[in-house]
């Protein structure tokens, strides 16, 4: 019979989805343990009781003496660079951190191999392609951060054949909801709808996405870390719907009861290199019988009011 591990540490477990993902696991009755250089995340994110180590993830030494000192029965490295902007623009430190980072987890834990292992992927590991992706598909990465991804994947795979750590690669579709920490541009038309304006400026309104709740991700993480089998599965953590920017401005406009128009502005406008990106969500539904629960309306009415 499947169940939860008793004592799990988790990287970037002050962030984002980390935070949440640690509320989940205390909520059912896990110890965890946080490792988070709190350069982003906040320390009033972790839930009362837990263990803090605050060191960044590159430090190697400081990786391995929070291991040794946590000695937790499972590992969720979530710790990342992930903002698309900040990793192209320092594509060593992208590097450093993702790649890096990852391999200092597994060489701290590999004299003592927990037994389990949750590393958090990305859906940027998958082609440039406008079907729904599954785990079927070759990687085949188009940017820095979908690279730095799916090395880190590697490393996690070849840590499973050489130990009896059961693996999983969990590749996050794009995720929103509340304690986001970086500028993407969901939170940017919240902000701006929340300020009252009535006409928002933006950048790129087509590209379509899978935006899911980190809340949804973080029951997703915990039922895959539940449920975890020997070797190292990719499992995708999406909705299975992409949307576009226009249509997050459609559902907004209905949400506040107002019109709201859009105006594009040179300097917020990016290349796009995917106009589509949907997650074939069947493996992991299969598998552990998860699927999103927040509609995009929920996430946006609650983070609207």
């Amino acid at each position: 019979m499947s169940s939860l591990p008793r004592h799990v540490l988790v990287t970037g477990g002050a962030g984002f989805v980390g935070s949440h993902f640690c509320d989940r696991l205390v909520e059912a009755g896990c110890r965890i343990s946080v490792l988070d250089d709190l350069s982003r995340g906040k320390r009033d994110w972790v839930p009362a009781g837990a263990s803090i180590y605050e060191v960044d993830i590159r430090d190697r030494d400081g990786v391995a003496a929070a291991y040794a000192d946590a000695r937790p029965d499972a590992i969720a490295h979530l710790a990342a660079l992930h903002f698309i902007p900040a990793v192209d623009d320092a594509p060593e430190l992208a590097d450093a951190i993702n790649v890096g980072g990852t391999r200092n987890v597994l060489e701290a834990v590999r004299a003592h191999p927990p037994e389990r292992l949750i590393f958090a992927s990305t859906a940027a590991v998958y082609a440039n392609v406008s079907e729904p992706l599954s785990e079927t598909r070759a990687p085949a990465p188009i940017d820095v951060y979908g690279r730095t991804k799916l090395a880190g994947e590697q490393l996690v795979e070849a840590f499973a054949t050489e130990t009896e750590t059961r693996c999983v690669n969990a590749r996050l579709f794009n995720v929103i909801g509340p304690r986001e920490t970086n500028p993407h541009v969901l939170p940017e038309i919240v902000d701006q709808v929340r300020s009252g304006a009535d006409e928002l400026e933006l950048g790129n309104l087509e590209p379509k996405r899978d935006f899911v709740d980190a809340r949804d991700v973080a029951a997703a993480l915990t039922m895959l870390l539940e449920n975890a089998e020997p070797g190292a599965a990719a499992y995708n953590i999406g909705t299975g719907t992409s949307v576009s920017v226009a249509d997050i401005v459609r559902t907004c406009s209905k949400i506040a009861e107002r019109e709201i128009a859009v105006r594009q502005v040179p300097e917020r406008m990016r290349a796009v290199e995917r106009q589509v990106l949907v997650a074939d969500v069947s493996k992991i539904e299969n598998a552990v019988g998860w699927r999103a629960r927040w509609s995009l309306r929920d996430t946006l009415t609650e983070l609207l009011a």
